[in-house]
């Protein structure tokens, strides 16, 4: 897909815990996880923040493998990348 994780952790410290929680909503919803879930995935944007800080590349690109093509474009707008 083209993205390192420095790349990603750039774009990630730019952004705003509301801009943030919305494109983590995204990926749950994608990934058929239940609203409840994503709302307490992102109830603490710190702990979230340093968990994503926490990710190799690899770890990384299967995230990213795991959505489909078009929220992964909207991600990627949502980022300006």
């Amino acid at each position: 897909m083209g993205i390192d994780k420095r790349q990603i952790m750039n774009k990630l410290d730019g952004l705003s815990d509301e801009d943030l929680a919305n494109i983590v909503r995204q990926i749950a919803e994608s990934a058929g996880v239940s609203h409840r879930r994503a709302e307490q995935t992102v109830s603490d944007m710190s702990k979230l923040r340093r968990s994503l800080s926490g990710m190799t590349d690899r770890d990384l690109q299967n995230a990213l493998s795991m959505l489909d093509e078009d929220t992964v474009k909207n991600i990627k707008k949502q980022m300006n990348m």
